[in-house]
């Protein structure tokens, strides 16, 4: 059985919020699945200790260089996250034109992004496809922290 999830996180990888924050931003995201027709099976906040990798499952496709525009390829990429065992400090030094880049500075085929906090949504139904700019700048404003939206489906 496949999974849906819209990830939403803070822009800054490094930044978490208080506790009360982290729920009151889970507590807002879930109503704007209570609507007529709509549903979502789980929303909750999660920690992180350390910056992980927030990916789009099985819309991580490719990835390219921002600097020069090639295609560094999805095996560079887990190879060296892998050899990392931790994301770290997200500095790394691109194969195709030896740019020395942040990890989050990537192109990615679908968004990706490091994060030490999400807002998890889980399997929902309603009538758009992602949270709007509207929401994304609430859901900021309740976290007190400006946030943006992952993908993903596993």
């Amino acid at each position: 059985m496949s999974e849906l999830y819209i990830r939403v996180i803070p822009t800054d990888p490094e930044w978490q919020p208080t506790a009360e924050a982290a729920a009151g931003t889970a507590e807002y995201v879930a109503g704007l699945f209570a609507g007529s027709g709509d549903h979502v099976e789980a929303v909750e906040p999660v920690f992180y200790e350390r910056v992980t990798l927030i990916d789009g499952g099985e819309y991580m496709e490719d990835v390219f260089c921002p600097r020069c525009g090639g295609a560094i390829g999805m095996d560079w990429f887990w190879e060296l996250l892998h050899a990392e065992a931790a994301v770290g400090d997200l500095g790394v030094t691109v194969p195709c034109c030896g740019a020395a880049l942040s990890l989050s500075a990537l192109r990615f085929e679908a968004p990706i992004g490091f994060a030490r906090f999400e807002v998890s949504v889980r399997n929902w139904s309603r009538g758009a496809w992602e949270l709007s700019g509207e929401e994304l700048a609430a859901a900021g404003a309740v976290l007190g922290h400006p946030v943006t939206q992952v993908h993903a489906h596993y």
